[in-house]
């Protein structure tokens, strides 16, 4: 049995191979020149040849273009005046042409210009697939190599909406900067051409065109400060969205889904303003502009008509080709305004990224073959400064021990849990294994000798054989074989497709007492040393609770088990109980011991 879609999203996570290169990680944020700077600099590094190809093809796009302009020009002349021949001046060049070479020139030049629109058009979409794969691999690895601290403390929605709009955006900044390569380069050359027709008008327009391209930066300084905003307003939308979503059964059984929509709705008029100031300047600077130099093209005429100077060929295809240049800067005016609003969004990936890479845990290189002894020595640990949820906590543990861990709800027994499957560090103290510090150890060993059962069964949208498996390279007997220790086997059996049958928060529901004995089998399918398990059976009905009991009855002196819960019934086969509270160990002992000496005990036997 062979699950495709899993499996090949796990492949996928972990091959090293083909993986685009990513945007260089800048430490700090860049001034919007510098962005864009860096930006190039990426592209023309990363993609050398890609960019060659997309500028001599843009140059040669661009001269084939300026010919045209020119030829339609001079050919316009001819067919008006019904004149056999054309006298082209290009500078210092002096061309007779007849108006048939004409045409025919223009004929080649316009499938020239077709055949190298297929280039100048792929290239930004090869840059758009990678970079945009590259982006996610970075981020989706930067964040599963964070710390479990860093991890749990983002909000909901925060990494889907980085992942998503977000790298979209960041993704369009390589597009557009692609995009402002080919209409400078396409510009330039127009000008050029231009210039050699009639280096007067054509420069008197150019200087212009500059002036009202700084005359209009404030307005792309704005845009900058709306996009932030509206990065900002988006991410908090993502958040609300998902938190809905995870809360959708609460919200219908006390009607709290007008709330929830008035929630989102001022979320999202919170950021509408700025919202529409960015889209109407993205669409407002390179209107504004093409207009004004649309108005300066007539007026430049009305000068030079006024005075009578210039062939009307000549003056023809000047115009065409400052048109055609206005066209490519006002090209170059949007991209200008696009990547400045788009600079927050990529500012905001590169922070995260920075976030999660610098919460990377410290890798230890020690293998790890067998657990004989596991210890807390001193340790505390706080979530806030000033705030312990732990303080001086000491216990040794022999391997193949069950050891049972109770206490009032905010006592610290999720945190000694997490510290105990290495997801948390002590803040102070020491965590032994063997007689060493946790850390030291290899990540990889330490993830095959320790497994957990959260209190809340949380199951992949896949099939029941993908749910055990869980993105790890298991066989189809090991998957049968941990279900059966968990209890699972049977029920799955009755199924209509069996281990194929798909599960999962959104597919057909099954009991809770099953999904918490398929996240059993989960932990037990890599032959654990250590099991861990948090409240395993407060949310089951008896029937599931004596199937759980009686897998872990099995288990016992097979592996060290560490089980936390309310209901004392389901600590019946640990040897020992530790009693947190406050933060700290009251009592370690046996169960006969603690029914004697320990007050929090007898009270929790008296309400079980």
């Amino acid at each position: 049995m062979r699950y495709q879609t899993i499996n090949e999203l796990r492949m996928r996570l972990s091959s090293p191979s083909a993986r685009p290169r990513r945007p260089p990680d800048d430490t700090q944020p860049l001034s919007s020149r510098r962005f864009i700077r860096s930006q190039i600099r990426y592209l023309v590094s990363s993609m050398p040849g890609q960019l060659a190809a997309l500028a001599v093809a843009s140059v040669i796009a661009g001269l084939a273009e300026g010919g045209i302009l020119a030829i339609l020009a001079q050919s316009a002349l001819l067919l008006v005046n019904h004149a056999p021949r054309a006298h082209v001046s290009l500078g210092p060049i002096q061309l007779h042409l007849s108006l048939g070479t004409l045409l025919g020139l223009g004929v080649v030049l316009a499938l020239v210009r077709l055949a190298l629109a297929v280039v100048i058009s792929f290239v930004p979409a090869w840059v758009a697939a990678h970079t945009q794969e590259g982006l996610r691999r970075g981020l989706f690895a930067a964040f599963t190599s964070a710390s479990w601290d860093l991890q749990s403390r983002d909000r909901e929605g925060h990494l889907q909406e980085l992942l998503t709009s977000h790298i979209n955006q960041a993704t369009s900044v390589y597009v557009t900067t692609v995009g402002l390569i080919v209409s400078t380069l396409t510009l330039v050359v127009l000008v050029i051409t231009a210039v050699a027709l009639n280096a007067l008008a054509a420069l008197g327009i150019l200087v212009v065109a500059i002036v009202l391209s700084v005359a209009l930066r404030p307005l792309g300084t704005l845009g900058n400060r709306r996009a932030d905003e509206l990065s900002r307003g988006w991410l908090a939308f993502a958040g609300g969205v998902n938190e809905a979503v995870r809360l959708a059964e609460e919200a219908h059984v006390f009607g709290a889904q007008p709330s929830q929509r008035e929630h989102l709705n001022t979320v999202m008029r919170d950021f509408r303003r700025a919202n529409l100031q960015k889209q109407w300047l993205a669409l407002v600077v390179p209107g504004v502009y093409q207009g004004l130099i649309y108005l300066i093209l007539v007026l430049g005429l009305v000068v030079m008509n006024a005075l009578g100077t210039g062939h009307i060929a000549t003056l023809g295809a000047v115009v065409l080709l400052l048109v055609r240049s206005g066209a490519y800067g006002q090209q170059i005016q949007s991209a200008l305004q696009n990547l400045r609003q788009s600079q927050p969004y990529v500012d905001r990936l590169r922070a995260a990224e920075r976030r999660y890479k610098a919460s990377s845990p410290v890798v230890g290189t020690r293998s790890l073959d067998a657990i004989s002894t596991l210890a807390f020595a001193k340790v505390s640990f706080a979530y806030e400064r000033d705030q312990l949820a732990l303080s001086n906590v000491d216990f040794d543990v022999m391997a193949g021990q069950a050891i049972g861990i109770i206490g009032p709800s905010g006592a610290g027994k999720s945190t000694i849990v997490q510290i105990l499957l290495g997801l948390r560090g002590p803040t102070s103290g020491s965590y032994l294994v063997n007689g060493l510090p946790a850390e030291a150890f290899s990540r990889e060993d330490w993830r095959r000798h320790f497994a957990y059962v959260p209190q809340e069964p949380r199951l992949l949208h896949a099939s029941v054989a993908e749910n055990i498996r869980f993105f790890r390279d298991i066989d189809d007997a090991s998957i049968e074989r941990a279900a059966r220790l968990a209890g699972i086997h049977d029920d799955v059996m009755t199924w209509l497709a069996g281990y194929r049958t798909l599960i999962g928060p959104r597919a057909d529901a099954i009991s809770g007492g099953q999904q918490q004995r398929i996240c059993l089998a989960r932990a037990l399918v890599s032959n654990p040393q250590v099991l861990v398990l948090d409240e395993p059976t407060s949310a089951v009905d008896p029937r599931a609770e004596q199937l759980i009991q009686d897998s872990l009855l099995q288990l016992k002196d097979k592996l060290t088990l560490f089980i936390v819960a309310h209901r004392l019934s389901t600590l019946n086969i640990c040897e020992r109980i530790m009693v947190i509270v406050n933060g700290q160990v009251e009592a370690f002992d046996h169960i006969a011991k603690l029914q004697m000496t320990n007050q929090y005990y007898r009270s929790s036997m008296s309400v079980r």
